[in-house]
Formats: structure tokens, C-alpha cells, sequence
């Protein structure tokens, strides 16, 4: 399986398990959303998330877990430009320990 590679907001690369901030979430997407789904993908902003997929050109994805009160897990799953991202940690250091 080939392995793409994006990239932040400074130009450092982006790969897959590194850790983000993310700074901006495209009005597109929420545009969509109503309700909890919206408040959920809304908090996603200025979080520290894993990139879990890179797309062929470059576009990175996140996501995040909610654990809901009835015992139920949630995911949320966005793509992000490469200006709305920055580089936290990569995936590297953190195994190398």
C-alpha cells in the first residue's frame, strides 16, 4: 500500500498517526450539521487530533471520539486544508520511546 504524504501549514510534512492542531474547519462542513453532530464536529477546533488518512493529493484527515452517556462511541471524521492544520508531533517520536 503506498503511503501519501501531507502537509501543515508551515510546510512540515504530515503522515499518517502524527498529531495535529487543528485551526480551522471549512464553513462547508458545518454548514451541514445540525445538532449534537454540529457541536461535536465544532469542538474539533483547537484540538490535538491524529491524522488517521492522507488522500493521493495530499488532503489530510482527522477524526475524534466522543463516548456517549449511554455507553455508545461516535466518531467524527473531517478533511482539512493544509493552511487549517499544524504539525504537534510526529507519529515517530512518539513510538521511538
Amino acid at each position: 500500500m503506498k503511503k501519501y504524504l501531507g502537509s501543515d501549514r508551515f510546510g512540515n510534512i504530515v503522515e499518517n498517526d502524527d498529531l495535529v492542531r487543528l485551526l480551522r474547519i471549512r464553513p462547508s462542513i458545518l454548514k451541514r450539521l445540525a445538532g449534537d453532530e454540529h457541536a461535536d464536529v465544532s469542538s474539533m477546533l483547537g484540538q490535538v487530533l491524529p491524522v488517521f488518512d492522507i488522500y493521493e493529493d495530499g488532503l489530510v484527515w482527522v477524526s475524534l471520539t466522543w463516548k456517549r452517556q449511554d455507553g455508545a462511541t461516535e466518531v467524527h471524521a473531517i478533511a482539512v486544508d493544509t493552511d487549517a492544520i499544524e504539525l504537534v508531533e510526529k507519529a515517530s517520536s512518539r513510538n521511538s520511546d
